[in-house]
């Protein structure tokens, strides 16, 4: 297939904008409704995006978005923990540079993700830590249950 990995790669951070889309949207149900009112934290959707996109022209290939979502899926489901407009980001970016020095240890990507993410080092290492604590430093996932998430996500539709 020509351009498979490039088309692949644009596919999966589409079908994250459509995730963000569902969380964003639920977020600003339950603020109407009184419930979860969130701070003036307004993380924009296209700004995580951009991010995620700025990553993927570095090298950053989709298995390691999906990665990073199956495991805020994990956090999120271990502690009846909900997401919202003010933590999917930090959530997200957290576990997607887990799952980047896990399974991709791309040192290129390292050195800048203070950069990338408009945080220091210090901060990063600190939301690391409390994620691994939080999914109980469970890091690893099965084959199976990767490609099972990985087309879930694909099928997502607007």
């Amino acid at each position: 297939m020509k351009g498979g990995a490039a088309v692949q790669q644009i596919l999966v951070i589409d079908k994250i904008q459509i995730l963000l889309n569902k969380i964003f949207a639920y977020s600003n149900l339950a603020e109407r409704e009184g419930q979860g009112v969130c701070p003036n934290i307004f993380i924009r959707q296209q700004d995580i995006i951009e991010n995620l996109v700025i990553l993927q022209r570095m090298g950053v290939n989709d298995e390691i978005f999906v990665m990073g979502l199956f495991l805020v899926d994990r956090l999120t489901t271990k502690n009846k923990f909900y997401l919202n407009r003010r933590n999917i980001y930090n959530l997200l970016i957290t576990a997607i540079i887990l799952s980047l020095k896990m399974y991709d240890d791309n040192q290129k990507v390292q050195h800048i993700y203070p950069i990338i993410f408009e945080t220091n080092r210090e901060i990063l290492n600190k939301m690391e830590k409390k994620f691994l604590k939080l999914i109980q430093y469970q890091l690893y996932v099965k084959t199976e249950d990767f490609f099972n998430y990985r087309a879930r996500l694909l099928k997502l539709k607007d």
